[in-house]
């Protein structure tokens, strides 16, 4: 089997059972990227952007078992807002490897400002180069988001799960597993890679090198949630609903 893996720190209790598992084949890359390669037919299954799972409904299934969640805020997930440039911005260069992310931006500017805002996509590096300039309005995603750090006089920095959070009462759903509808897979693979990451958290937490294993644990372990609540479920058709009436989807 063909499995896509995500290689941010939040999808490691997932996809960690399909690490550990010799027989399956792997492919690490962002969500963007494996989205493309699942509907190229080139993967098996892969933990992908929410919102593609809403875009490529006619070819793709997905799981809800299991997937990131967030109740309130998820801090991997970030608008960059320049308290010198104006409101709201013209632009604003994004980190496009996560589609959901870049899709929940949209959705939440119109949603607060009434106005649709103009999203560019641009290298993490790009976008952390001009976050360090003072330079634009951004949106970092995962472990570039945790990484980067910026002038707090400069920039205003808003965690984009908590502010859906605080529009909606809802929890958001980042990511499912996903896989095409020709070849169906039983939602227990996925339930079984995560049991074994969250039997094997420790692990997870000592093999991370780039955070503080103090960070490591109380992101995964009590910022996150992998089983989607009624509050998650609910939010995810929330989120499809308003793409659709918006035309952003």
């Amino acid at each position: 089997m063909r499995v896509g893996v995500v290689k941010s720190l939040n999808a490691r209790p997932l996809t960690w059972g399909f690490e550990k598992d010799n027989t399956v084949q792997k492919v690490y890359d962002t969500p963007k990227v494996l989205a493309e390669m699942l509907v190229a037919g080139e993967l098996d299954t892969a933990l992908i952007s929410s919102v593609e799972c809403l875009r490529h409904s006619d070819s793709l299934q997905y799981s809800l078992s299991v997937g990131v969640c967030a109740r309130t805020g998820v801090r991997s997930i970030l608008y960059y807002k320049n308290l010198t440039e104006s409101f709201p911005p013209s632009m604003i260069s994004v980190d496009s490897g996560s589609r959901t992310s870049v899709a929940l931006l949209e959705l939440l500017f119109l949603l607060e400002t009434g106005k649709k805002v103009i999203t560019q996509a641009d290298s993490p590096e790009n976008i952390m180069k001009e976050i360090s300039k003072g330079s634009g309005h951004h949106m970092l995603f995962g472990d570039n988001a945790l990484n980067c750090s910026f002038n707090s006089d400069i920039f205003q920095v808003r965690d984009i799960a908590e502010w859906w959070f605080s529009l909606t009462g809802l929890h958001f759903i980042f990511a499912l597993w996903a896989y095409p509808k020709a070849k169906p897979i039983e939602d227990k693979i996925f339930v079984s890679s995560l049991e074994y990451g969250l039997q094997n958290i420790d692990e997870i937490i000592s093999s991370e090198k780039k955070f503080d294993s103090d960070f490591v644990r109380n992101y995964l372990q009590r910022e996150l949630h992998y089983i989607p609540d009624q509050k998650s479920l609910q939010g995810f058709e929330k989120f499809s609903e308003l793409l659709r009436s918006n035309n952003l989807l």
